[in-house]
């Protein structure tokens, strides 16, 4: 099996030696504004380190849209891909954990009495093409409609997600600098009129949001946690992190990152070129990153209900449970069978990792296995 680990890292280490930042947008004007790569067909968005993946091949290839499917998915769809068209490498990665056990199958302690966990990661690789390398797909999924970001209706109500994240943030007309400050838990940024536009106010704001996520009262990175300075290789690993959480967030309300240090550059390509699964762990802090960003947002944007009538009705009251929505990660998982039909039949030749994981997933999700036929069938379509 080919070194996926290694494939990826190659491919970004590659990008940043030419001086081409995945996850950075093109200053001048008519430059490219980066839009979180999406599903074609199903159109869930790609997430982690698919993200940098997909935006660096269409910067390249100067795809016009930042959506993707598999060959099986075109085919499907009653499109092809062009003969000769080269696809893109993509991924499942999972990070997991379990507890370690000694021979009587007792947890295995620490010094503090814990139980040990052994970490690992779930790693699939696929192949993606954009649709910009198809023929013959219907209209709807050629001209599909922009996604639309969830509560956010323009780039004004991006004030709204900086003043509700519950991180403080400070303006200053006399700041000369950006930055987070891990003592006093605190985002300074000079004045919003100081900057040349919209987007680098926002890009700069989400970066130093980022930084702030690491506070030991919320995802506790050891960057911000065990600050030891600027310039050091931990800060240099939690600028990373940053940077690609910023430009997830970008990606996620549309606009182009405009907040950037070349100064770290040297320092990502050392670290990427000595540890051919940091991009991967990068990735993935920055995702999480985000993710508490727009949790933290959506939490203190919600309405309050306490005081709300009772207006359900019997029939909504007894209708069947919806499956329960699904992580952005599921398209990697399950690869050309995404999206899932009420019946599911896995490929047994999958290494036992992915299998071990989509069947995990699937009981998630509502399914039970039906022994007979080898397959898994959704709960309430069987109750039918």
């Amino acid at each position: 099996m080919a070194d996926i680990y290694q494939a990826i890292t190659d491919q970004i280490v590659s990008s940043l030696e030419q001086g081409n930042i995945p996850w950075v947008g093109k200053p001048w004007e008519g430059g490219r504004t980066f839009v979180t790569p999406s599903n074609a067909i199903s159109g869930r968005p790609y997430s982690g380190i698919n993200v940098p993946l997909l935006w660096t091949m269409a910067e390249q290839q100067k795809f016009s849209q930042d959506r993707w499917l598999t060959f099986r998915q075109a085919k499907e769809a009653g499109g092809t891909v062009r003969k000769g068209e080269r696809s893109t490498l993509a991924c499942f990665y999972k990070p997991m954990k379990r507890e370690i056990v000694d021979d009587d199958g007792e947890p295995v302690l620490d010094e503090e009495g814990n139980p040990r966990e052994k970490h690992f990661a779930i790693l699939r690789g696929f192949n993606l093409f954009n649709i910009d390398q198809c023929d013959g797909l219907p209209a709807e999924i050629v001209n599909a409609p922009a996604n639309v970001v969830d509560g956010i209706q323009n780039i004004d109500a991006l004030d709204e997600m900086i003043e509700g994240c519950g991180i403080r943030v400070v303006h200053s007309r006399d700041c000369e600098g950006a930055l987070y400050m891990p003592t006093q838990d605190r985002v300074l940024l000079p004045a919003k009129e100081r900057f040349r536009d919209a987007e680098g106010y926002y890009s700069t704001a989400l970066h130093e949001l980022t930084h702030a996520t690491g506070h030991g009262s919320r995802l506790a990175r050891p960057g911000i946690t065990d600050f030891n300075g600027f310039g050091t290789p931990e800060y240099a690993f939690e600028e990373l992190v940053a940077q690609m959480g910023s430009a997830f967030m970008c990606g996620h309300f549309g606009i182009r990152n405009e907040a950037f240090d070349n100064f770290y550059i040297a320092n990502w390509i050392q670290v990427l070129k000595e540890d051919k699964k940091a991009i991967f762990r990068a990735s993935g802090a920055a995702r999480l990153a985000a993710e508490f960003l727009k949790q933290a947002y959506a939490e203190w944007h919600a309405p309050d209900m306490t005081d709300a009538p009772d207006t359900v009705d019997r029939k909504t009251a007894e209708a069947p449970p919806k499956r329960p929505p699904v992580d952005d990660q599921d398209i990697e998982l399950f690869g050309h069978q995404w999206p899932l039909g009420d019946s599911v039949k896995l490929d047994p030749t999958v290494d036992r990792g992915t299998f071990r994981a989509q069947t995990v997933r699937l009981k998630q999700l509502g399914y039970v296995f039906d022994a007979s036929t080898q397959t898994w069938n959704y709960a309430t379509a069987v109750a039918a």
